[in-house]
Formats: C-alpha cells, structure tokens, sequence
C-alpha cells in the first residue's frame, strides 16, 4: 500500500485529530514528507482538515474521493486502457508512432504494453495483429461489444463515464434518460429488474446503439440455452421503436434477439411477485425444483461448516429465486456488474467468506464459474441473515441506569434508550440515586447516570440529558460499541492466542511471492503436524475463487476442518510487503487452519482476527516486532487495551 493511502486510511481509523508527529512516525517518513502527501491528496478538494490539534478527514469528502478512486489505475493500467479502447474505435489499425506521441513514451515502452494487452483480451477470443507500424485489434462484433462493456462497466452507477480517460464514445449518450425509458418500457411489458440489473441493461443498450452508429451490427444470432422470452421480445422491440425515434437507427432481427437475450437474463424471470408472501410451500410455482434442492443442499452444507443457526424460510425462498437466475445468467454467459463488491469484501469479510464458499461448492458440483460480481450479489443475501440472526449480535451490554427520582420522568429517557439500542444492551438495573449502593458494581459494563449526579464508578459511564439529544444518543453509541469490541476481544483473546506458534512465526522470510509464501507455509504445517498433505490444494482452490488479501493483510485459510489436524494461525510478516494479487500488496500473512473442534468459534473469529490485524496501528507495531515474542506481546496487548 502506498503511503498516501496508508495515511488516509490511517486518520480513517481514529475520530479525534492526529499530530503530525504521530503520522511521521507510523509512516517512517519526516513530517514535512507528511505535508507533501496531504497536499498531494487535497489537490482536488480538502480531503484532509488541519489546525493547530493536527489533522483529520472529512467524511463526506473522503467518501466521494474513494468513489473516484477505486481500483486507481497505475500509469501502465492507463496507458494499456487507452491503447484498448483506441483499437477499438478505430478498426483499421492505429499507428505504434502515435501510441507513442500520446502516451509520452517510447515505441519500445508501446510494444512492451503491447504484449502484455494480447494476454488480457485473450480471453475475450481477440487478437492483436501488426503489420509495419498498424496495430489492429480483430475479433468477432460480440467479443468486442463485451470488451467494451469491460470498460464502462468500470463506471457502474456513474454515468460520466464521457470523462476522463474514457475514449470509447464519440457522441454523449445520455444515461439516465435511456435507463428511465428503459424502465417505462419494462413496466410496459410487466418485467421486473433491480436497480443493478437496470443499470447493467443501460449500459448494453448504449454499447450496442454506439457500434450500431459507427457501422456495426450482428449477422448472426447469439445463441443461448434460454429460450426467447415473450414479454422480453415485445421489450426490446420498444426499445428498437424509442431508437428509431431518437436516433433514426433501425435493428435487424439479429439486435432484436441479442437485446431479448439481455433483457430475458437481467429481468426477475418469474415477473412480479410479492415476496412476503413467497415461502417455502409455494415456491415450487415460480422455479424449477431443481433449484429448490439445489439451494437447500447449499444452505445445509453452509450451515454446517459455518455452524450457524438455521435460516429461515423467507430467506431460503428467496435464496432460492437467486440461485436460479444465477445459473441462467451464467448458463448463457451473461453477468451484471456489481460496483460494491470491492466494498463488501473488505467490510464484511465472514459474509463474503460464506458466499465464497458457496462459489465453491456450485463449481465443484454444477460446474458453475462465478466471478467476484455474482459473489457479492450472493453477500447480499447471506448479510440478510446476520442482520436478523441473534447469532451476529455483538456481545450485549449489561447496563445500570440511575436516574434522579422526580415523578416518573426518568421512564422516558428509559424507554427511548431500550428502544434504540434494545439489541445491543441489557439493562439490568433501574434504580433511583438515593437507592444507589457500591454493591451493584460487580457485573455492570456501562451506567448511564442523569446529569446532575455523581458517582465515582472503576466502569465506563455516560451522562444523559433530562431530555435526550442527539448528543446523549452519540455518547452512547460510543460506548455501546467500546464495551462491546472489548467483550468480544475478551471472549475469543484465549482461542486466538492459543492458535499462535513461534514456529509458525515468520519475519521477513525469503519468499518472493504468493506461490512461494503459500507452498512454503503449508509445507512446514504438514512437517510439524499441523495438517495433512492436502491442506496447500485446499487453500490454492479457495484462493483462486477470490482473492483472501484485504487492505494490507492476506488471510488464506481452507475452507473445512477436513485437512487441519490441530487449529492454527501461522504468521508471515514482510516490511517491505509482498505482490499478493494483481496490483495489490500485503505486509502480513496470516494463515489460518481450523479443526472441527474449533470449527464452531471460527464465524466469531475470522472478523475478529482481520480486525485485530487490519488497522494501520497495529500492522506498524507488528511489523517492528523482532520476533515471535515482540509479535505475542503485542498481539495480547491488543486484547488487553481498553
């Protein structure tokens, strides 16, 4: 990572204002290298405060500038994006001597980007030809419009996409007035879409009126395993009526079908439906059976190896819709794009670990490939289940709220805090302060106590209002969530340190790269016991569904108990980090091995665990460790701090 987005991520992490003594030491660089980062970062907008306390982010700034830079392009990512969609608007070939006066590098730089792009469009079935100085990019019409779509779909749920970098249209189409006839037209046809589905509809239609415009249409029929949708037929040729209207451009019989393929693998197939009232007794109307016993079959094995209370029946059914329109979108080769999956990998990564898993498991068995887009679309659902399973709840607070008698004025505040908070605390005392003896100490996390008493209580407590504001809300809610992050360190520190061993300890060792760290690791796991021979197959195949590395910290692991003996977290540390995936870089490894026995703790302990490792402080601590007794140190002061 960077230290640029090491220090934006570093403020990100703490409320109050940061010295700049403080960023210069976690960052190992002097304080006026500090100020060049922070005005580099605030050219654009004053992402970052500073005063005479330090500096601090703007919340609101910050998350419109990580929206625009999401997955950043480095120089060579640019240089390569242009040069694709350059070849693709001019299919006569561009000049290499041009690539290189518009790029402001050598022809040999050109030919080096050159070969490294053949590799890349490969899997959309083009090539690359030269003749002298003319390259030019070849392959059928459907193979480049889903090249395109490679690129606009980069911009999903952003239609200034005519910006920046994006040489793709020659005209400006405008987004949101197609999406919104596209949605009328729908309606029209009685067809149901979600907001990413639309989105994703949108952006084909713009393709496929863009290369229509400069000359090129399908001749051939696309062929797919869905057979033509009716209603999706009578759409796309409304759709084919509004082009006609707006752009004077006609659709052959090839277009009509490829826009009601699109449609038909976008749409809810079964139309409207009222999912209240969807369950499992009825659901066999809307969906084949063979995806209702395919869902239950995923949800038992999830279950299982998750150890998780059972989903509910509005959840299965639903689940179950999903899965079906998975396997016709992936059938016929069709995906929408998702634009938060980046974020909720890394926000919630059990969630994404379960979904993941479920991606394993459809491939092994259906034969079913699903890219990092449908695997956050299945995060989706499985969120929805820890929204409403207690088992998700962080550890309640147990509370004594002491009150100034006065009538009974004080029922107020006390019903408005159950309210808010009811699944997250437990008052378990409720006395009045003439009432109040040091006795009641002994099991209280938290008091709220009104303002204008005073007790002098070892707990945390909080002052509230006769009348609650939204300041007595904030003040809870912050020590709501202190009490409980430290409840829940309590709860899993002996588990976690217990699966730490110096000789799973590795600092700064001589691996080059993710294939090396991997086989190396696992290989000293199976000499000392710790797994069996095919642990290293099964951390390879969860790995190569997606990628384990989050923000500065890989975490692979299998995702069953069958191939780990005895439960471990091995440790890699690299000061100068490690290439994991493409473009991204991790300082700590950390391996995990989860045996039966333990196995039921893990959808506990694998947030925990990335928590403990995923935060700037932390990582700088653990990366100044010498060896694996400054690691331990560190690791179980962390559990300690309050």
């Amino acid at each position: 990572m960077e230290n640029s987005k090491k220090l934006l991520h570093y403020l990100m992490q703490k409320k109050d204002w940061v010295k700049g003594h403080e960023l210069s030491n976690y960052l190992s660089v002097s304080e006026r290298q500090i100020r060049k980062y922070i005005s580099t970062i605030n050219n654009e907008d004053k992402i970052i405060i500073s005063s005479s306390q330090g500096y601090k982010i703007d919340k609101r700034k910050y998350d419109i500038y990580v929206s625009k830079q999401v997955c950043s392009p480095t120089d060579q990512e640019n240089r390569h994006n242009y040069i694709m969609q350059k070849l693709l608007t001019h299919p006569e070939g561009y000049d290499i001597f041009d690539f290189s006066d518009e790029l402001f590098v050598s022809e040999v730089t050109i030919k080096k980007d050159i070969y490294t792009i053949k590799s890349l469009i490969s899997s959309y079935g083009l090539i690359i030809t030269r003749n002298k100085n003319i390259i030019r990019l070849s392959g059928n019409e459907e193979s480049l419009r889903k090249l395109m779509y490679s690129f606009i779909s980069n911009y999903s749920f952003n239609t200034n996409f005519y910006q920046g970098g994006f040489y793709l249209f020659d005209m400006h189409y405008d987004f949101n007035e197609m999406q919104s006839k596209l949605k009328e037209i729908l309606h029209q046809c009685h067809l149901e879409c979600n907001d990413f589905a639309l989105n994703n509809l949108t952006m084909h239609l713009i393709i496929i009126l863009n290369r229509i415009e400069n000359g090129y249409q399908l001749l051939e029929s696309i062929q797919g395993e869905n057979p033509l949708h009716f209603d999706s037929y009578q759409a796309a040729n409304k759709m084919n009526d509004y082009f006609m209207e707006e752009y004077g451009i006609q659709l052959n019989e090839s277009e009509l079908i490829n826009i009601t393929l699109i449609i038909t693998n976008n749409i809810n197939r079964i139309g409207t439906i009222n999912y209240d009232h969807l369950n499992l007794r009825n659901i066999h109307n809307y969906v084949d059976h063979k995806y209702i016993d395919i869902t239950k079959d995923l949800i038992q094995k999830v279950e299982k190896n998750y150890y998780l209370l059972p989903f509910k029946e509005s959840f299965i059914s639903k689940f179950i819709l999903h899965i079906q329109n998975l396997f016709f979108r992936t059938h016929n080769n069709f995906s929408v794009k998702n634009p938060l999956a980046n974020t909720i990998k890394l926000t919630y990564p059990l969630i994404y670990d379960i979904a993941v898993f479920i991606a394993q498991e459809l491939k092994q068995k259906y034969d079913l490939f699903l890219n990092e887009d449908e695997i956050a679309f299945i995060s989706f659902h499985i969120g929805s289940y820890f929204e409403e399973s207690s088992f998700s709840k962080i550890s309640k607070v147990n509370c004594a709220f002491v009150y100034i008698h006065y009538y009974d004025f004080y029922k107020t505040s006390l019903n408005k805090i159950q309210e808010r908070f009811q699944d997250r605390i437990v008052i378990s005392k409720v006395i009045p302060i003439s009432d109040y003896i040091d006795e009641l100490n002994t099991d209280i996390d938290l008091f709220i106590l009104s303002t204008g008493s005073h007790l002098n209580l070892p707990q945390k407590t909080v002052y509230i209002n006769p009348f609650l504001n939204k300041e007595d809300f904030d003040k809870l809610e912050e020590a709501i969530h202190e009490i409980s992050l430290i409840k829940q360190r309590n709860e899993l520190k002996d588990y976690i340190l217990n699966f730490f061993d110096e000789k799973l300890f590795y600092k700064d060792p001589p691996f080059t790269d993710k294939q090396q760290t991997l086989l190396s690791m696992t290989s000293d796991l199976f000499n000392l016991g710790y797994t069996g021979k095919d642990f290293y197959d099964d951390v390879v195949n969860r790995e190569s569904i997606s990628s384990t590395a989050f923000h500065d910290i890989a975490v692979p692991h299998s995702f069953t108990a069958k191939s780990t003996h005895k439960s471990f977290i091995s440790i890699a540390l690299f000061k100068d980090g490690i290439l994991w995936s493409e473009n991204k870089v991790v300082h700590v490894v950390a391996m995990i091995g989860i045996n039966d026995n333990s196995r039921r703790i893990f959808s506990r302990f694998f947030d925990q665990l990335i928590n403990i490792f995923d935060d700037p402080t932390t990582i700088s601590k653990l990366l100044s460790a010498q060896n694996f007794d400054d690691f331990f140190n560190i690791i179980n002061n962390f559990f300690s701090s309050k």
